[in-house]
């Protein structure tokens, strides 16, 4: 099996649970160097190599693969420099703060020749599984009605309070909205129009940390939503339809195990208790069928088996420039549409 060097940019939460382990655990992929500021990557990954510049990370002959785990602003920088020193790219989310810049990384991987995947892991999480199959076998008809939330209790800023801290960091929109949209596409494709509503609910930020978005589709309605006073979180997916309906309270469970030390690739990672299964309510002959529905496993290790495929194979990533692309160009609307206070096309 060919093996891949890689290495990562930045070690907080995104390097440390979502991509170290996962580069570390794939037998394609061989975790070279981090570079980083700190020590704890040295500690947990002792046989890596420590680089304290992100120059030095881009220049190591033996590297093919950059995983860009820093802060939003930065991506499309060093996005740019690692794919000029040859080499292929994986991006973090938000890809780039704005749709210009996505076309600039576009621009620059056709005349590099060389390749950048969108970090979007939550198409890989158990539960939207579960509602993509839900959706493509027709269990519930025509859908009418989509809701995803992410909510969460934050009444103060802490982790990554650089995105609060100014306007720039780009708020709960640029953090959470990628995934909501992402899924959301993946779904139903690119939307007709957009509205939004962006909220700032603590006293102490500086960007929106609170966002009510609608993409609208011929047939359906999608509603995301993502808050940080939801002491009692709602379901995490309300999906209505002709024939009946799913309802899923949690969150996938992956992360969650992570950061608690559960190994990447593990079989058992992705899979979610019985009590937490989803509940499946549909009609047959004039009767209502209620009952729980097995949640499929999730699987991060799926986006690096893809990228893997992609890369030693060809064929097509999972998630493209694209992609990356029209989710840029739905926050934008989103930003717009709240600004103006109407809906706003997608052209």
């Amino acid at each position: 099996m060919k093996t891949i060097a890689a290495g990562i940019a930045g070690f907080g939460l995104s390097g440390k649970v979502f991509h170290a382990p996962f580069l570390d655990a794939h037998p394609g992929f061989r975790l070279k160097a981090f570079a980083t500021t700190g020590d704890e990557a040295a500690r947990l990954y002792p046989d890596s190599v420590i680089c304290r510049n992100f120059n030095d990370l881009i220049h190591d002959k033996d590297i093919r693969l950059i995983v860009i785990c820093t802060p939003h602003l930065l991506h499309v920088s060093q996005a740019i420099e690692a794919m000029e020193a040859g080499k292929d790219v994986i991006i973090e989310k938000p890809v780039a703060m704005s749709s210009r810049d996505v076309k600039t990384l576009i621009r620059m991987a056709e005349a590099s020749g060389k390749r950048w995947f969108p970090y979007h892991n939550r198409r890989w999480d158990g539960d939207f599984l579960t509602v993509r199959q839900l959706i493509k076998e027709k269990t519930l008809g025509n859908i009418t009605d989509f809701e995803s939330h992410f909510d969460r209790y934050t009444p103060e800023i802490g982790r990554a309070a650089w995105r609060y801290n100014d306007a720039s960091g780009g708020g709960t929109l640029f953090d959470l909205g990628p995934h909501l949209i992402d899924q959301t596409v993946a779904l139903f494709g690119k939307p007709d129009s957009v509205w939004c509503k962006l909220y700032t609910r603590r006293r102490e930020s500086k960007a929106s940390d609170s966002f009510d978005l609608k993409l609208f589709y011929p047939e359906t309605t999608a509603t995301l939503k993502a808050g940080v006073f939801m002491a009692e979180p709602g379901p995490r997916f309300q999906v209505h339809g002709t024939l009946g309906s799913y309802i899923k309270y949690g969150v996938d469970p992956q992360e969650a195990r992570l950061r608690n030390g559960a190994k990447a690739g593990s079989p058992a990672i992705g899979k979610e208790r019985v009590s937490d299964y989803g509940i499946l309510a549909t009609y047959s002959r004039g009767e209502l069928n209620r009952r729980r529905y097995p949640t499929l496993n999730g699987n991060y290790m799926g986006f690096y088996d893809n990228v893997y495929k992609v890369l030693t194979r060809g064929g097509k990533p999972e998630i493209n420039a694209d992609d990356a692309l029209l989710n840029l160009l739905i926050i934008e609307a989103a930003i717009r549409s709240d600004a103006e206070g109407k809906i706003i096309p997608i052209v």
